[in-house]
């Protein structure tokens, strides 16, 4: 059973992707025509996706377009599934993410050595992509910030009216652990990079904070994003 998605703002809601809470999360984003996806989870969260859709009195006509943050499986791996649902589908994303996502460019390495080898069969989504945006471009009220050092091309969305920001992956927010900068330094290509990302970040006006991995903050966010880029080592 799919969890409803949760409206973290106007327009805008969570959706857990996997059905662990808080583990892997994508937002549906509301336009006057339709929706926005922002990433996909993984290839088993096509359905869980379709399900929110349909708790928000939604079909396959209303997915206007899907932006990606990144690379990683865990944010392309519903990709293909939800085209075949629904193929009118625009798929965005940035212009090096796009050249990896549709197969023109491997995957990023990770900074990891052990990482490396594990990965080392993995092979991008393999779908093409049809607009290629830049860092200021505004995807649904929302403006892209360019936040490299997790993946080269990771992009970070805030919308400006009232401060809400979606990290993606250059925060992530992890059981024990807590807020960390690009959630763990083997899922970094660069981790220097992403700690300068991180920093970047906090030079924004924002006042809640939503990540792809762990719930959402609204108490404290900024001193919480603060303290993990002061406590990162990378």
């Amino acid at each position: 059973m799919s969890a409803a998605p949760e409206r973290i703002a106007a327009g805008v809601y969570w959706v857990d992707a996997v059905g662990l809470k808080n583990a892997i999360g994508v937002l549906l984003l509301e336009n006057d025509d339709g929706w926005t996806l922002v990433d996909t989870g993984m290839a088993s969260s096509v359905e869980r996706i379709r399900n929110a859709l349909a708790a928000l009195g939604s079909g396959p006509v209303d997915l206007k377009r899907i932006f990606i943050t990144h690379q990683h499986e865990d944010h392309t791996g519903g990709l293909k599934g939800l085209l075949e649902w629904a193929p009118g589908v625009e798929v965005g994303a940035t212009a090096h993410e796009a050249e990896v996502i549709s197969g023109r460019r491997g995957l990023d390495p990770s900074s990891n050595a052990l990482f490396r080898r594990i990965s080392s069969s993995a092979e991008p989504a393999g779908v093409p992509v049809g607009k290629v945006l830049r860092e200021g471009d505004v995807v649904s009220g929302f403006r892209i910030i360019a936040t490299p050092g997790h993946t080269l091309g990771h992009v970070s969305l805030l919308r400006d009216e009232d401060g809400l920001l979606f990290t993606a992956d250059a925060f992530a927010r992890l059981p024990i652990a807590g807020v960390r900068v690009g959630g763990t330094k083997a899922f970094c290509t660069d981790p220097p990079l992403a700690k300068r990302s991180a920093e970047k970040l906090l030079g924004e006006r924002f006042a809640t904070v939503a990540m792809s991995h762990g719930s959402v903050l609204r108490e404290d966010a900024r001193t919480k994003l603060l303290r993990a880029v002061e406590r990162c080592r990378y």
